[in-house]
Formats: structure tokens, C-alpha cells, sequence
């Protein structure tokens, strides 16, 4: 009985990682062996199945795919990226809530790419992450959106601007007031500087915290309960800022500025 393409595809992680491999054009048979770190034995009978689904080309010394094998693989490559998303961390993706993303960005979430997750213990779990301080220290601009008042946010932004760093804020109502009440002083210097822009989110916000800068997105959710459990996800790569970009830009949309106290 015939295989079906889903199983020729997925159902071998040979068959599969050559298809990619050959996604950039003909390769000889000694350059795939060594890429793909596999001997000549395992790989023919991969290579005989992807030629009889019409995926593959084999002549001599030198395999190909087909114009059908490059439609498959150009549609395999996003959903393979996603997959690798999701099943990084899939725990953390099906038991938060993913509703706060905007379905375009949703869709897109292969962008993030490889990820790590920052669980701090007891002792630092009010503590932003002295590494990614550092790195935001080095960068042009910072943009953050939070549904909460983080207790390290005032000082840590206000060393960011003494660093001539652009800092764009989006808070809830309710952070604000905190903010205001708690940290007026440091809310003034951060307004007056210059650099420090801070935007209030009308509504309720279920992005329980954003944090972008040039090297890395910092986003935690809130659980499929509405509670927050101090776990954040790290994504350190160009696409995955780019992704974090928007997903600000998509509050910034619906806050309004604060240009004074």
C-alpha cells in the first residue's frame, strides 16, 4: 500500500533533515553523508522511498529534489519552525493563556525560535534578571508592557536613561497609580529626562509582562487561570525581537500617553 506523504515526510527524521538539507540546492552523496553525519547503508533506502513519492532525484552521484519536492518543503518549513517553538517548552505554551497574542503574531510564532525559560528561586523572584540588565544596558532602546508594577522596574529604568537609553513603558491603570503613589519621585526624573515615555493601557491587560531590547525578548504570561508564576521566556535573535516589536507596537495601539505627572 502506498505511503502518504505526511508519513514519507515525518515519519523519518533522515528523510526529513535531507529534504531540508537539499532545500538549497543538488547535493553530491559525499557532502550528505558528512552534513548529515549518517552512512551511505542508512541513507539509500531513505533516499529510494523519497524517489518513489516523486519528492526526490537521484542521478549518479547527485541528489535533487523535484518541483514537487520543493513546493512540500517550502510549506514544511514553517510549520516545522513552529513545531520546534511549541515543543521547546510545551508545557509552558498549552498551560498559559495565548489569547493575549494577536492571531497574525500567533500565527507567526515560529519567529521566536529557540528559547530558554528563567524560573527564578524564591530568593530572586523579584529580581529582573541581572544577565539581561547587562545586555539592555548595551542596547539603543527598551520597550516593556506590564499588567503589574514590578518592584525592580523604577530603578532599573531610571538607569537606563542615565545611560541615554530610549525606554518606551505601557502600564495598566492600576500599575500607574501604584507607580505614582509608591514612586513619584522616580516617575518625575524618568518623565523629565527625555528619554522615558510611559503609555497607559486602558483595559485589562493579560500580558502579564514584555521586555524588548536589542539582543533578546523577555514575555511571560499568565497561566490559563490568570495567575502569574514568575517564569519568563527568553528569545536572544533578530526575528524574535522583530516579533516582540510588534507585539508592543499591537498595545501601543491601544494606550495613551502620559506626559506629566
Amino acid at each position: 500500500m502506498r505511503r502518504s506523504l505526511l508519513e514519507v515526510i515525518f515519519m523519518s527524521e533522515k528523510r526529513k533533515n535531507l529534504l531540508f538539507l537539499l532545500r538549497s540546492g543538488p547535493r553530491r552523496m559525499e557532502e550528505i553523508l558528512e552534513v548529515m553525519n549518517v552512512s551511505r547503508h542508512a541513507l539509500l533506502p531513505q533516499i529510494k522511498i523519497l524517489s518513489e513519492n516523486g519528492l526526490v532525484v537521484k542521478k549518479k552521484n547527485i541528489c535533487r529534489l523535484t518541483k514537487i519536492g520543493e513546493v512540500v518543503v517550502e510549506d514544511m518549513v514553517p510549520l516545522v519552525g513552529t513545531l520546534k517553538v511549541l515543543e521547546n517548552n510545551y508545557d509552558y505554551w498549552t498551560e498559559h493563556e495565548l489569547n493575549l497574542i494577536p492571531l497574525h503574531l500567533l500565527r507567526r510564532i515560529r519567529e521566536l525560535g529557540f528559547c530558554r525559560v528563567i524560573d527564578p528561586d524564591l530568593n530572586n523572584m523579584f529580581e529582573i534578571n541581572k544577565d539581561l540588565v547587562e545586555q539592555a544596558l548595551r542596547s539603543n532602546f527598551v520597550m516593556a508592557a506590564t499588567a503589574f508594577l514590578h518592584p525592580s522596574y523604577p530603578s532599573v529604568f531610571l538607569d537606563f536613561i542615565k545611560n541615554n537609553i530610549n525606554v518606551s513603558v505601557i502600564m495598566t491603570e492600576n500599575a500607574i497609580e501604584k507607580l505614582k503613589a509608591d514612586y513619584g519621585h522616580e516617575l518625575k526624573l524618568f518623565l523629565d529626562s527625555g528619554y522615558g515615555k510611559i503609555y497607559v493601557y486602558p483595559d485589562h491587560m493579560q500580558l502579564a509582562s514584555l521586555f524588548i531590547a536589542e539582543m533578546f525578548i523577555m514575555i511571560s504570561l499568565f497561566d490559563k487561570k490568570g495567575k502569574y508564576d514568575h517564569k519568563d521566556l527568553v528569545f536572544c535573535n533578530d526575528n524574535a525581537v522583530s516579533w516582540g516589536q510588534e507585539l508592543f507596537e499591537y498595545y501601543l495601539s491601544m494606550s495613551n500617553p502620559i506626559t506629566k505627572m
